[in-house]
């Protein structure tokens, strides 16, 4: 039977861009779907995006600590949405890296929800195509428990829609 592709991806994080670029170095013509951005948890909701923030936090204590190494003291203040900002803009940079090393490699990518609707079938918003394989790389989010007073807490993906400084 004929495909559209070799293999298709369902999730643009790290397993399925690793997976899709390796098979397409081997030849194979690849796809993979992608609903939010590129690169998974570790890029945009997790070790990334914390790590900046982490980043930012020091700032304070290393300009006190600078002036023991005799540089003098200086103003500061902080701005969450500059954070924000400066932040959201390291992730839509990273987010370019991946789309070029994608197109670099010939993987075509869907944007959208893939709904598997048969063993070889993919539909991705109004579009419909074939893979010979599928991988399944969907990765995972975090869910709240239904517990009295959850309405008063936030999972670590939300603090990065904050629009204040908790």
């Amino acid at each position: 039977m004929s495909y559209d592709f070799d293999l298709f991806a369902i999730g643009g994080g790290s397993g399925g861009i690793a997976s899709a670029r390796r098979a397409a170095e081997y030849g194979a013509k690849v796809g993979i779907a992608e609903c939010d951005r590129l690169g998974g948890t570790c890029v945009n909701r997790g070790c990334i995006p914390k790590k900046l923030m982490v980043y930012a936090s020091h700032f304070p204590y290393q300009f006190r600590e600078a002036q023991g190494f005799g540089w003098s003291p200086v103003e500061s203040s902080f701005d969450w949405s500059k954070m924000i900002n400066a932040v959201n803009n390291e992730l839509d940079r990273l987010n370019g890296i991946y789309q070029r090393m994608l197109d670099n490699s010939k993987v075509q990518l869907f944007r959208g929800y893939a709904t598997l609707l048969d063993p070889h079938t993919i539909e991705i918003g109004d579009t419909k195509v074939t893979a010979d394989k599928i991988l399944i790389a969907v990765g995972g989010h975090p869910v709240k428990p239904d517990v009295p007073g959850i309405e008063h807490t936030i999972v670590s993906d939300d603090m990065f829609n904050l629009k204040e400084q908790p």
